[in-house]
């Protein structure tokens, strides 16, 4: 069985004016590593591309650490204490921003909503929409935004949901951009240098083998015609070559909701990635589907803000990964099916 976890915001403290961007400090973060480490063994994305390969074999209990979206503070806090537990990870990395010296939209949002109140960005928001013509404001079923954002208000679930799911990405960019420039001035391009990893850090995490894409643009892939997910993914591929010598062969599909990942598997292998990682909560109990392997936030495991299971159950509870595969018959549970097949 392989569990893969994800992070992304590792800093030493996450004061802010508003709640907005939510994240974990390294102590924190070596607390949950040790923790987990005492029920299963960690190990590297070149193990799981083996095991798929049928050239290896993962242990029992698999642990695999990600963190998503090239942020510069991964490199700076968290790469440490990896390294100090001997740990390896992998770091989905989004290659537009970095070339172009800007800010995906996603972290616009972030940086928006930890600068400003909730009343006053989504004022913002709805300004912006009627000087453009747009309406601004989630209509998404409240369940829908809970299980995609269980760490915020249900007002501030259903708004990101709203941004981040529903608004086609041209349209979002238009409002966000502008609600950007208003907040932040001119200061796209200081806090892109500041917020993403450079180059020498991408060559560092290149030669250790940690390094894969995020896609060039942080967008909703599962939206995407098939030729431009497709150009999405082999640029960044052919970016990070440039500039570190490696060619990645692992994806984490952004937002990494069920639609999102709802891609043909063969047209992600085409882009040449041979492995991909959604955000469906639940344990790889196989490697039958390599290009939709299922990950935690690590805010549901053990140490994590509200875990969903305790460290010595982690295994043993854990959902077991449905999206994109046939589902068991009706009244059959997944472990128990799974189980089943075993035993046969």
């Amino acid at each position: 069985m392989l569990i893969a976890v994800t992070y992304h915001y590792v800093r030493p403290g996450f004061a802010g004016s508003a709640p907005g961007i939510y994240g974990i400090t390294p102590g924190e973060l070596e607390t949950q590593l040790r923790l987990l480490g005492t029920v299963g063994e960690f190990v590297s994305i070149a193990q799981v591309r083996a095991a798929v390969r049928d050239r290896g074999r993962l242990p029992p209990r698999a642990l695999l650490v990600t963190l998503d979206d090239g942020l510069r503070e991964q490199v700076d806090h968290a790469l440490p204490v990896l390294d100090r537990l001997g740990i390896p990870a992998v770091f989905f990395v989004n290659t537009w921003p970095i070339a172009n010296r800007a800010i995906s939209t996603v972290h616009k949002i972030h940086l928006l909503r930890a600068n400003t109140s909730p009343t006053n960005f989504y004022a913002l928001l709805q300004a912006e929409g009627r000087r453009q013509g747009i309406e601004v404001g989630p209509g998404v079923v409240p369940a829908a935004a809970a299980v995609q954002y269980p760490w915020d208000s249900p007002e501030s679930a259903q708004l990101k949901y709203f941004l981040n799911h529903e608004l086609a990405p041209d349209v979002k960019d238009a409002i966000i951009g502008p609600c950007f420039r208003h907040v932040f001035g001119d200061a796209e391009e200081a806090i892109s240098g500041d917020l993403y990893m450079d180059i020498e850090r991408l060559r560092e995490l290149g030669a250790r083998g940690y390094l894969g894409t995020h896609g060039h643009r942080h967008v909703h892939l599962g939206r995407l015609s098939r030729p431009a997910l497709q150009e999405n993914v082999r640029t960044s591929l052919d970016t990070l070559v440039q500039w570190t010598g490696v060619r990645p062969f692992a994806l984490a599909y952004p937002f990494g909701s069920l639609e999102a990942s709802r891609v043909e598997a063969a047209a992600v292998a085409e882009a040449g990635v041979e492995l991909a990682f959604t955000m469906e909560r639940a344990a790889n109990v196989d490697l039958d589907r390599p290009l939709h392997l299922a990950r935690f936030d690590c805010n549901e495991l053990p140490a994590g803000r509200q875990p969903s299971f305790t460290v010595h159950s982690l295994f043993d509870s854990a959902p077991w990964a449905r999206w994109h595969r046939e589902m068991p018959e009706p009244g059959v549970p997944g472990n128990a099916m799974a189980a089943a097949l075993k035993e046969t």
